[in-house]
């Protein structure tokens, strides 16, 4: 939670001046760190889930739910591709002119580029914060697994 916490910090320092590249660099450098904590346990987090589905059904599915994290992924990469694209193509985006030559974007193309890439990330990381708020599995973690190893121990799951 922290992590989101950083990530929208230096999200919002980038306001102060977003023409500045040296702001930039410097914004993008906390965002990263910010970043850093949950893309290193977003697999463990998964895991977790796993666990906790066996504590909670007595069935093990550890390949439905990483199947299913893996579907999920790829669905939400392929949904924000696609809502960036009707984005730009709801501000009049122009790709490119027939003879490869750079184009004139318009105003409205612009500002949605600018603030796409300077509120997304906010709201994003804000969502995130608040389900990494009510994330309570860590407080149970030790105890569900203590009661798993009790259970395989008596050959139940």
């Amino acid at each position: 939670m922290a992590g989101s916490l950083i990530v929208m910090a230096g999200q919002l320092l980038f306001l102060f001046n977003p023409q500045s590249y040296g702001l930039a660099v410097a914004t993008a450098a906390v965002k990263g760190l910010g970043e850093a904590p949950l893309f290193g346990v977003i697999f463990s987090f998964i895991a977790d889930a796993v666990e906790y589905g066996q504590w909670k059904t007595h069935i093990r599915q550890e390949g439905m739910i990483f199947s299913a994290a893996s579907v999920g992924s790829k669905v939400g990469a392929g949904l924000s591709s696609a809502a960036v694209g009707a984005v730009l193509a709801a501000v009049g985006y122009i790709s490119s002119d027939s003879t490869g030559a750079a184009v004139q974007q318009p105003a409205s193309a612009v500002s949605a580029i600018s603030n796409t890439y300077i509120w997304a990330p906010v709201v994003i990381w804000g969502v995130a914060a608040v389900v990494l708020f009510f994330y309570k599995l860590d407080k149970q973690y030790a105890g569900i697994m203590e009661e798993l190893e009790e259970r395989e121990s008596r050959g139940e799951l």
